[in-house]
């Protein structure tokens, strides 16, 4: 009876082992980042330059966490195979999960290009969109087992809160090192106690 459960558990650690790299933290603080510097262009009249500055640096948060596991991680850790039902539970969720943040800053630029007054005059459009990121976040934390994401949903929420409330962008750059730094540090440390399996 109990090896099942044991089977389980090793899967569940094994799984989550994955997340010792912080390449997923850095993934999620480049995406922040990438919020701060589409903030800059705000005033530049070019929504074409605006829509780039943040579609670029997502672009390259993706490409950093596609061959950040394939190259970095894999290697060391090794390539293991989930079961088919988690696998696709992911998929589902990490879909799901995703097509709503993208919701929720569509809803931010849609509220952004209003008048401060507008934006400014309620709390509930802020308070509910940070909400939403933040209840976002940590359902996808939930199904990807990463604790960390439960905080980062936190600070996400906040972020875009408190930037539409105050209309100060700069708090998308402090969100974003919130979640770099400890992320850069786990990724060093990963790299330093590690190294590529060997073949053979």
């Amino acid at each position: 009876m109990n090896a099942p459960l044991n089977l389980k558990e090793l899967e569940r650690k094994a799984f989550r082992s994955f997340y010792q790299d912080g390449i997923w933290d850095i993934f999620f603080g480049l995406i922040m980042l990438a919020m701060y510097i589409s903030s800059l262009f705000n005033e530049s009249g070019n929504g074409g330059l605006k829509t780039l500055s943040l579609i670029l640096p997502e672009i390259f948060a993706v490409m950093f966490l596609i061959f950040g596991k394939k190259y970095i991680t894999a290697p060391r850790l090794g390539n293991v195979e989930f079961g088919k039902t988690r696998k696709r539970n992911l998929v589902y969720i990490f879909g799901i999960n995703v097509f709503s943040l993208i919701l929720g800053l569509g809803l931010f630029f849609a509220f952004d290009r209003l008048s401060p007054d507008a934006s400014k005059s309620e709390l509930l459009v802020p308070l509910g969109l940070g909400f939403w990121i933040a209840f976002m976040t940590s359902l996808m934390a939930f199904f990807l087992d990463f604790d960390r994401l439960y905080i980062y949903g936190l600070i996400y929420g906040a972020a875009f809160t408190a930037v539409l409330l105050l209309d100060l962008p700069i708090l998308f750059l402090i969100a974003s090192l919130l979640i770099l730094l400890p992320g850069l540090a786990i990724f060093t440390r990963f790299l330093m106690t590690t190294r590529p399996i060997e073949e053979g």
